[in-house]
């Protein structure tokens, strides 16, 4: 099963269940048993504990653990219920077929009582997510949540669905309520830190992680130390992979952690010692070559970086940090050539990468062709234009130009979305300072 199939399998709720008819009654009960049997009774009295109703011969009682729901409704509302269940039916035979937009047309169709719209809704969602119409899929998954808004299934796709969209932050609340209703389910909070790593919050995924680490989980340690690398916090970090070094088969990834850590505290000896430890356990890790090339690109050794790089992208052809580290390397080297090819490799995957267009932006001003560079930025203002960072770098291309005025309207819009920005309020004050001198000057030679 690939994982496509997985992600449509997970998103996929079969919550279809009959419903018998009485002609004999206007209103009639169901309960719905865990266990999945479904019964057609009167129900003779409710307490917190059990449930006493009707049955042949006398009284039943049923405990409340064992009932997963209770459905009330008039005979004219199971007679529409009856009919839409075909098309409830036929919706899911066309799911399992693959015709997922006919699938969310049945569906459509056998949407009736509001009791049992929820698990229309949620089969509405899977259809069209399945579909690759996120828009769609998410709309149906939020009005079954509006209806059962602790119903674990409901949550779990919805929070899968907005993870596998990317749209990391949309899940987080998702799967914090799940942690809430489910506090001993580890692949709640194992999903959380995540999603919250991926958001960029990376100290409260490795908070999580490292609480999951102390359950003898050896990935959740290596991802702890990742996101206390990330967030900074060194020394959390050093502490967790010591662990894990003295553990009795220490894994790779714990002297790659390590040596990232001495790499960003720039003790290149030993960070190179490691990352040699970490490919001699694991020869075809590219993140250790990667780590390499960083490594060397900090003692700004080009050659050297740009084998490193090289190699991890032998090993994993995609991998972004290889192909920008190759970029950065080139435009050390001067071979703007190489590059230009490398940054517009990495664009082509995410064209909407706002901080690589910045970077190949600023590529550009440095070797002096400022007209280029500002149609990158022009790009970037078309995509977000509250990018306060390009606005910065399109003031210099500007004042590269000789466009002064422009020079000053950009820089002042960058500091107005960034009053921090440090690059845009220099170089604004050098231009202002450049052009009061050449005033004075031009009154020097006036009079």
């Amino acid at each position: 099963m690939n994982k496509i199939q997985k992600i449509q399998k997970l998103f996929f709720l079969l919550l279809c269940f009959s419903l018998f008819l009485s002609t004999q009654t206007v209103k009639a009960e169901i309960i719905k048993l865990k266990n999945g049997n479904v019964i057609e009774t009167k129900i003779l009295k409710e307490r917190d504990d059990f449930l006493t109703v009707e049955a042949k011969g006398g009284k039943v009682k049923i405990p409340r653990s064992d009932v997963e729901m209770i459905w009330r409704g008039s005979q004219t509302e199971f007679l529409e219920v009856s009919g839409n269940q075909v098309h409830f039916t036929k919706g899911v035979a066309l799911y399992k077929e693959g015709k997922f937009l006919e699938a969310a047309d049945s569906f459509h169709k056998a949407l009736g009582p509001q009791t049992m719209n929820a698990v229309i809704y949620a089969n509405l969602g899977s259809a069209y997510a399945a579909a690759k119409i996120p828009a769609n899929a998410e709309a149906n998954f939020l009005k079954a949540l509006e209806q059962t808004p602790d119903n674990i299934d409901l949550l779990q796709n919805a929070a899968h669905f907005y993870e596998t969209e990317k749209q990391y932050q949309k899940a987080i609340p998702y799967y914090q309520k799940l942690v809430t209703l489910k506090p001993h389910e580890l692949t709640f909070k194992r999903n959380l830190a995540f999603c919250l790593y991926m958001a960029g919050d990376y100290l409260a995924s490795a908070k999580l992680f490292e609480e999951l680490g102390q359950k003898n989980d050896t990935i959740a340690s290596c991802n702890a130390a990742a996101a206390f690398i990330q967030a900074g916090a060194l020394d959390q970090a050093w502490i967790i992979t010591e662990r894990l070094i003295e553990s009795p088969a220490p894994i790779p990834r714990a002297y790659l952690h390590r040596a990232e850590i001495l790499r960003l505290r720039k003790d290149y000896a030993q960070a190179e010692i490691q990352y040699q430890e970490a490919l001699s356990r694991d020869p075809n890790d590219p993140q250790a070559l990667l780590g390499l090339g960083q490594l060397y690109f900090g003692k700004k050794e080009w050659d050297r970086a740009e084998m490193s790089f090289q190699q991890a992208l032998e090993k994993d052809p995609q991998n972004p940090g290889a192909i920008y580290g190759l970029a950065q390397t080139f435009t050390q080297k001067k071979d703007s050539a190489k590059a230009i090819s490398y940054y517009e490799q990495l664009l082509r995957k995410d064209p909407s990468d706002l901080a690589l267009q910045n970077d190949m932006g600023l590529f550009y001003l440095k070797i002096n062709q400022p007209q280029k560079a500002l149609e990158v930025f022009q790009k970037i203002f078309s995509i977000n234009d509250r990018y306060a960072k390009a606005h910065a770098n399109a003031g210099l291309a500007h004042a590269f130009l000789g466009d002064v005025d422009n020079a000053f309207k950009e820089w002042d819009k960058a500091l107005a979305l960034d009053p921090h920005l440090k690059e845009a309020a220099q170089n604004k004050k050098i231009l202002e300072e450049v052009m009061s001198g050449n005033k004075d000057e031009k009154k020097k030679q006036a009079a």
